[in-house]
């Protein structure tokens, strides 16, 4: 091998992905991020723009090859027939695992209906009765799998192969393939991509595919890029020979020799592309869920309550006026809420997009910024809008409580990629280090107060109350171990560490220390 660098791996690896499919697969575009005052996220619907300065466009094939490298999530793509779910991830698959090292399956209802664990069991005679088993040679088979009609099929069976684990007869088989040269060894987890049409009036046989279903995925529109692309796609076609091509280009790159079992699961490696999100960005998804995805003037009065409890009125409120109705108006759209799932969603997707951005830019390096999540909370919650619904006006919601939240970040001079909250609790500690117990509490009361001021947005009003709420349960913990607390702030740079270690042994006493103080000592 020429190179063991992971980062020029990955390299010649997505390169060579561009250029084999280059022949097969138009880069429909699937939206434009333009990152300037405010995240506008424009959702393209296969219809390409003229670049322009301080903007990504990312095409489905971007999506498609960047989601190789993840391997907590799986794409779901809703489209009318014939737009090219199938076609692309037949291309993707091919060039990659080869004909034998993917799989279709093509789910449908009623007695004769195709069952999604068919691909990884078989029949054995027991007895002189035909059984049902797991062939666990099958289920390390293949790397990758297309659901094509995923909400025609059972869907008991269809989350047990996303989930990567099959149950049948009380045996118990595990999707995936080895990393090899790991010890303890590793897996490469199988590589799922979904396909379904949309529950509307042109699609009478299909079905909305229930929320545990949905909830696993990345879902996305499926863009009809026909009209822009026309007659370029003419000599688009998945030919034979995509394997080699791609195998061939990347053995050249990388001095090796092999095909996919050997190297696939080796480059792809989800431990060698860790990604975190920093301070800043946790506290965008804190303080921003209440305000996108819930009735605003809730939120409010909640971190109102708490604000109470620690002894403070809230100077501040939401008012319902044109601009809460817009909110309201656009949350109409959502068939449900956030739930546990789509917390990860946006942390999967924002570090996605951070990847595809560092393909684009050709470090091959991803971070995760606050834009990247911002992006991510808009397209989750495009996902959960009711059939036929337009995209967009979610979105603004998103940028409502970017804007509000990037004010504060400067209005109050926090340090890049730190949040507010935890900017308050370093600089707390570090005061307790000079004067004592007296001083920390006294610089958690004065951030506080800083931001206990009048508000003229509802994106303002409910992102201030979920800070000053979490600042007064930081408040109430501190005050609550104050003998241990006080004992931690003579450690000098060790009270750090020591402080989030009486955390960790303290926080059982009450739920709502882990849910508001969690992200803010990490």
């Amino acid at each position: 091998m020429k190179t063991t660098n992971q980062k020029e791996l990955r390299k010649y690896f997505i390169e060579s992905i561009y250029q084999t499919l280059s022949g097969a697969i138009s880069p429909t575009p699937y939206m434009e991020i333009e990152e300037s005052d405010k995240i506008n996220v424009k959702f393209l619907n296969g219809k390409g723009e003229l670049p322009r300065p301080n903007t990504t466009e990312i095409t489905v094939l971007d999506i498609d090859a960047a989601s190789l490298f993840f391997d907590d999530f799986h794409i779901l793509y809703e489209g009318v027939t014939g737009v090219g779910k199938t076609y692309t991830s037949d291309a993707l698959f091919s060039s990659v695992f080869g004909n034998d090292g993917y799989t279709t399956l093509r789910l449908s209802t009623g007695i004769m209906g195709n069952s999604a664990l068919e691909p990884f069991s078989k029949t054995v005679m027991e007895n002189g009765v035909p059984k049902t088993r797991i062939d666990h040679e099958k289920c390390a088979k293949y790397g990758a799998l297309f659901i094509d009609e995923i909400n025609r099929g059972d869907s008991q069976e269809v989350l047990q192969v996303v989930d990567g684990e099959i149950h049948i007869n009380g045996d118990k088989g595990f999707l995936r393939v080895p990393i090899l040269s790991t010890s303890p060894q590793r897996y490469k987890n199988l590589m799922v991509i979904a396909a379904m049409n949309p529950p509307d009036a042109e699609h009478k046989s299909a079905t909305e595919l229930d929320i545990a279903g949905e909830n696993r995925f990345l879902k996305f529109r499926f863009p009809n890029g026909v009209d822009e692309a026309a007659s370029s796609q003419l000599d688009k076609i998945v030919k034979d020979g995509l394997y080699d091509r791609f195998w061939s280009s990347f053995n050249k790159k990388a001095g090796t020799t092999g095909g996919w079992r050997e190297f696939y699961p080796v480059v792809t490696d989800s431990e060698s592309l860790q990604v975190e999100l920093n301070g800043e960005t946790r506290e965008f998804i804190d303080v921003a869920l209440g305000y996108v995805g819930h009735a605003p003037i809730e939120t409010f009065e909640h971190n109102a309550e708490l604000i109470k409890q620690g002894g403070i009125t809230a100077r501040f409120g939401v008012r319902k006026d044109n601009n809460y109705n817009k909110v309201i108006e656009a949350q109409n759209l959502l068939k449900h809420g956030f739930v546990r799932r789509d917390l990860g969603k946006i942390g999967n997707l924002a570090r996605l997009i951070g990847f595809i951005k560092s393909i684009k830019n050709g470090s091959y390096e991803p971070s995760v910024n606050l834009n990247d999540v911002a992006v991510s909370m808009g397209v989750v919650l495009e996902s959960k809008i009711i059939t036929g619904s337009e995209y967009g006006k979610l979105i603004n919601l998103v940028n409502d409580a970017r804007k509000a939240y990037t004010d504060l970040h400067k209005a109050h001079n926090i340090p890049e990629e730190y949040g507010f909250r935890q900017a308050t609790w370093q600089a707390a500690v570090y005061a307790g280090q000079e004067q004592g117990f007296t001083g920390y509490v006294n610089t958690i009361a004065n951030s506080i107060n800083a931001l206990n001021t009048q508000t003229t947005t509802p994106a303002e009003g409910t992102l201030k109350s979920r800070l000053v709420a979490d600042l007064v349960v930081l408040d109430h913990f501190s005050k609550t171990f104050e003998a241990d607390i006080t004992k931690i702030l003579k450690q000098g740079e060790g009270s750090f560490q020591a402080f989030v270690d009486l955390y960790n042994e303290k926080k059982g006493q009450s739920s709502i220390y882990e849910h508001r103080l969690e992200s803010i000592l990490r």
